[in-house]
């Protein structure tokens, strides 16, 4: 689940989390959080902390358990009139729209949308609804000049004081279809001007969200409640307002527009519905805190005003208010009969959605959002098992941040980049076909011509007319290498879908057992990386002692089809061996080419890594001591990889690579074989990487970056002892291995011990 803003610091996930809120009392007692869906913005660590809602109201009950006045409140905040302080009744109505907005979450009760935001409230003396509904009149022959300069005047504190949003439960009535742009500027020139902050950038500009009105509850008396009223309508003939005014209908708890409600007619395209039918919430009254359920759009407009704090809080504070409002009307419920705009406007208010990414999220290489072109879900990062250990872990504990279709950040961490070793499903059907991973192998060692045949084993279902569901899988050759001698002591030889180790490097007597057992080829693995491929080489005798060989190379990490996707890789080997019944040893050597990794890790599309060379030395030394066999090998590898100019990835440094492998066996190939082997796999010794990690924005859509650089050197070093053991009767052969790992995955711990063991007993039919 994408995260963003917030933190969980319960180790709980999400769906837990929002459960754990669902079943709460709290939120249980106030039917409107369900229905915005506001548990999973809550779940993913929104609550509104650090964001200042402004209220202007009638009054407000400081002493309410849902607004202790000691933390809900800013301590300028203006609490009484003028000249006296409100009645326990004036209170009512503010007190039960600042519980909808920011009401404690402290078990009990209610708590409200944005539970821990904090209100900058103003008392104003307001009147009540008349019995009958009696539109103000609006035009040249009245004069409004005190009006307009108390309202700018109010509404300017809003201003200076920095709040996100300001919530209006409050107007004139009058359907904004019976006034004029020209009316409305004649009257309200100063609270147009004040609302409008043209002087403002647009990601600043406070937000006001008014309640649309509540003609519908005078439908009796033939008024027209087909659009909002005077000030939550006025978006709609004033452009100056557009983008950062919000109107709201209500709703009842089945999610219908409510039979009281003004509807968003005219002004649909700056309008939303939100719960206000019924809404339990606090009560001011002159004893112990209580609850009432009260209707209106007064009580929808306070869910808009904590949803929008929500979203401030969720995205840390990077989107402009604009943005804010933009993505609160996007994300909306549209679906069904919210489709009707008209009714609706924008839809339902839905904060499962305007916390979760609009479409496909992004990663960014450049400051400007406008420049997005990395996509989240092709920009991995793989490595093959056991070469870099833990040194990435620190990078992937670092957070980054991936931008949606709207440019709203989300806050994961680089780990979650990481593609891991799930296996693709092209694997698991070639399991399904062949369970066992059983190989026939058909040989011939004399003659001028040498070869080796894998046959895949599908038991029962070998005959030819057999039905499969993976055929593709079902390829009865597995594998297959072969060596013709030609005259003057030279040879070619060539396979496919095997290494090229049998031409080189000392004799190798127990490579027969790394086939069955599907083990890393020890003695060179840097050839691992092409043996899922093709090779083609040619060799000459220069002499009685030395051979001078050498091949090219295509292919794959034989690893790769389980773990990862890659391209073909290419590469060359060298080798001069120098042999007597004594002493046995080659020198070799190669390189390898990789493209979109680097010795089989890659860092794909945003990361930027285009591809690397490797280049390799390293000896095999074969002896024979006391009647046992001794076989080694040392290899030492560099790599220089190529990276994007635009890319999170901005370097490499340094990269170096070994392997060992020691081992004393006994017996012969045909018969049986016994031995001990002490190796380390193939393992990065030194490396530096650096990175540009995007980890934020600004208000403005400059993309942040920071500048790290990483040690990638494992913390340990993997060893191994095993027992080697292979024994032939006839038809019946027996390999197995047996040992423990230290450090096992290049990872220093107590811990990190590993017993493994593997035992394979096939039956020759050829």
């Amino acid at each position: 689940m994408p995260t963003s803003g917030g933190s969980n610091s319960t180790g709980k996930t999400y769906e837990e989390l929002k459960q754990e809120y669902e079943d709460s009392p709290e939120y249980q007692n106030q039917y409107g959080l369900a229905l915005i869906n506001a548990s999973s913005a809550y779940a993913r660590g929104a609550t509104g902390e650090g964001i200042l809602i402004g209220v202007m109201d009638s009054g407000v009950d400081t002493n309410h358990q849902e607004l202790d006045g000691q933390y809900k409140f800013s301590s300028d905040s203006y609490l009484t009139y003028p000249s006296r302080s409100p009645t326990t009744e004036e209170k009512r109505h503010g007190t039960h729209v600042s519980g909808i907005a920011v009401g404690e979450r402290d078990g009990s009760g209610i708590h409200g949308v944005a539970f821990d935001a904090q209100l900058f409230f103003i008392s104003i003396e307001l009147s009540e609804p008349p019995p009958n509904y009696e539109p103000v009149p609006i035009n040249s022959s009245i004069d409004y000049s005190e009006i307009d300069e108390s309202w700018s005047n109010l509404e300017s504190y809003f201003l200076q004081r920095g709040v996100t949003v300001v919530n209006g439960s409050f107007g004139y009535q009058g359907n904004i279809n019976d006034y004029s742009e020209s009316d409305l500027r004649y009257a309200f020139p100063k609270t147009i001007s004040t609302l409008a902050q043209a002087n403002t950038q647009d990601s600043e500009k406070t937000i006001f969200v008014w309640s649309a009105g509540n003609a519908g509850a005078y439908a009796n008396e033939g008024v027209d409640f087909s659009s909002p009223e005077v000030f939550p309508g006025m978006a709609y003939l004033l452009q100056e307002l557009q983008g950062h005014t919000v109107a709201v209908v209500s709703v009842d708890r089945f999610g219908s527009i409510s039979w009281f409600s003004s509807r968003c007619g005219v002004a649909k395209d700056y309008c939303i519905a939100a719960p206000g039918e019924d809404i339990n919430s606090a009560y001011s009254s002159s004893g112990n805190s209580q609850y009432a359920e009260f209707s209106g759009t007064s009580m929808a407009a306070p869910h808009v005003s904590g949803g929008l704090a929500l979203l401030a809080d969720y995205f840390r504070g990077q989107l402009g208010n604009t943005e804010l409002v933009e993505r609160l009307f996007s994300t909306a419920n549209k679906e069904g009969i919210y489709s009707n705009s008209d009714i609706y406007g924008q839809g339902l208010m839905d904060l499962d959605a305007a916390t979760s990414p609009v479409g496909s999220t992004m990663i960014a290489v450049s400051p400007l959002l406008s420049e997005l072109k990395y996509s989240e879900t092709k920009s991995k990062i793989n490595f093959l098992p056991n070469f870099v250990g833990d040194s990435f872990n620190n990078l992937f504990e670092r957070e980054y941040v991936v931008f949606d279709e709207l440019g709203a950040p989300f806050f994961k961490k680089v780990g979650t980049s990481y593609q891991g070793n799930s296996l693709p499903i092209s694997y698991l059907t070639y399991l399904q076909s062949n369970p066992m991973n059983q190989i026939r192998e058909i040989k011939n060692g004399s003659g001028s011509l040498s070869y080796i045949f894998g046959i895949n084993d599908f038991s029962k279902d070998f005959e030819p007319e057999s039905v499969s569901l993976w055929a593709k899988d079902r390829q009865r050759l597995k594998y297959f290498s072969m060596k013709h001698n030609l005259k003057g002591n030279s040879f070619i030889f060539l396979g496919s879908g095997i290494s090229p180790d049998d031409y080189f490097g000392s004799n190798n007597i127990y490579k027969e057992i790394d086939r069955y057992l599907q083990t890393e080829n020890r003695m060179n693995p840097y050839l691992a990386f092409t043996s899922k491929g093709s090779f083609v080489g040619f060799g000459k005798k220069v002499s009685d002692k030395f051979t001078l060989s050498g091949a090219i190379l295509s292919g794959k990490h034989k690893n790769f089809e389980k773990y990862i996707e890659s391209s073909e890789n290419s590469g060359f080997i060298l080798e001069l061996r120098k042999h007597n019944s004594v002493l046995d040893y080659s020198i070799q050597l190669g390189s390898i080419s990789e493209s979109n990794s680097v010795m089989g890790s890659s860092l794909t599309g945003g990361y930027g890594l285009r591809d690397s060379n490797t280049y390799y030395s390293g000896i095999n030394i074969s002896t024979s001591i006391l009647g046992f066999k001794s076989i080694n090998s040392f290899l030492y590898g560099r790599s220089s990889p190529n990276i994007n100019t635009t890319g999170i990835l901005t370097g490499f440094k340094e990269l170096s690579s070994s392997s060992f492998s020691m081992g004393l066996f006994k017996g012969k190939l045909e018969e049986g074989i016994f031995g001990i082997q002490i190796s380390q796999p193939l393992r990065l010794e030194k490396g530096i990487a650096s990175f540009n990690l995007p980890i934020g924005r600004t208000k403005d859509k400059k993309v942040l970056f920071e500048n790290i650089t990483y040690d990638l050197n494992p913390s340990g070093r993997q060893i191994d002892i095993e027992l080697l053991f292979s024994k032939n009767y006839r038809n019946l052969s027996f390999n197995s291995r047996l040992g423990f790992s230290k450090d096992y995955e290049q990872v220093k711990g107590e811990n990190n011990f590993f017993i493994q063991g593997n035992i394979i007993l096939s039956l020759e039919k050829f």
